[in-house]
């Protein structure tokens, strides 16, 4: 969702701008995103705040490169424990971005524009959607504990986030190449995963036993190609949509079972002599439903990409970059 060539007029974030009245309406913008949820906001020692109730961001508006503004940021409200977001309307170079701590959240000029253009939405048609903002008030547990706590967490302890490798920039130059891309959604989608182990049989006969990792995607039910050792995060830098569950624990369970049958599952031919004969017989080669043992690893958050353009869709995996789905349209959009 963009807003459009309005949003620029309206609050001077042109590049052009004079550095004093770009950085007075970025204020502006923001203040009006945060008012969206019921924010206040006001200045404490030199500090922009949000403040909703107990919860309290710290802000800083960025409308071109400055680290010594951003080290006297991160100095300055160390240790406080409201969220830090970085909104910089220029790319953050990668070295800094690679500094920043998980617990520091970067908006993006492309994340501006979206949240203006869900505020005016939201006014226009009366509805409430998911926006940057929400993230704030959000209580769920891969925003507040650190990834290093968060790699070694049972199901119990809370959800788990797949870290991003792909970034906007990336995203934009692939979709530009393949679909003509306009616009990019970053979503995390919820998966269901187990690690499971079964034996393979011939009628009564054991052949071998067979290890692995299955993961049910929990808003489509469909199983999901997953990598053992993924590596996590515990809050995410880039804009995104945090997706809930359909499906039931139980439901992914059966599911999870179901798609490891179907992993292991086979006909095989065998031939065996049978006095002067050669006889084939086939035979299924599969577990047993009843002795699948699956061990519940949680839910996982899958980042990835949706790319809108205008010769197509297509869906890339943000943590290793594949391309997951690719559809063209029969004619190019006006």
């Amino acid at each position: 969702m963009t807003s459009g060539p309005g949003f620029e007029k309206r609050y001077m974030l042109g590049h052009g701008s004079a550095h004093g009245e770009t950085t007075s309406s970025l204020r502006a913008v923001i203040e009006d995103i945060l008012r969206s949820r019921d924010f206040e906001t006001f200045e404490r020692d030199g500090v922009m705040v949000g403040r909703k109730g107990t919860i309290e961001v710290f802000f800083l508006l960025l409308t071109r490169p400055d680290e010594t503004r951003l080290q006297h940021f991160l100095e300055k409200t160390k240790g406080q424990s409201g969220r830090r977001v970085v909104v910089s309307l220029t790319p953050l170079g990668e070295n800094v971005k690679r500094d920043l701590s998980d617990e520091v959240t970067v908006w993006t000029r492309e994340d501006i524009e979206q949240e203006l253009g869900r505020v005016h939405l939201e006014r226009l048609l009366g509805h409430r959607d998911q926006g940057l903002v929400d993230e704030f008030e959000a209580d769920d547990y891969p925003r507040t504990v650190p990834s290093s706590y968060l790699e070694q967490a049972s199901p119990e302890q809370g959800e788990k986030i797949v870290k991003p490798h792909l970034d906007m920039d990336s995203v934009k130059t692939i979709g530009a190449q393949r679909v003509g891309g306009f616009r990019y959604r970053l979503e995390l989608v919820p998966h269901y995963v187990h690690r499971y182990i079964c034996s393979l049989f011939i009628d009564e006969h054991r052949l071998g036993t067979k290890t692995g990792t299955v993961a049910i995607n929990a808003l489509t039910g469909k199983s999901t190609d997953w990598q053992d050792g993924v590596e996590l995060t515990a809050a995410m830098h880039q804009s995104h949509q945090r997706l809930e569950p359909n499906l039931d624990p139980e439901d992914a369970q059966r599911l999870a079972i179901e798609e490891v049958i179907r992993r292991y599952t086979s006909e095989q031919d065998f031939v065996r002599e049978s006095g002067s004969a050669v006889v084939t017989e086939r035979k299924t080669v599969g577990p047993k439903r009843e002795q699948i043992s699956l061990e519940d690893l949680g839910i996982y958050y899958l980042p990835l990409w949706c790319v809108e353009g205008a010769r197509g869709v297509m869906i890339i995996d943000a943590g290793t970059g594949r391309t997951l789905s690719e559809d063209l349209y029969a004619q190019e959009l006006p």
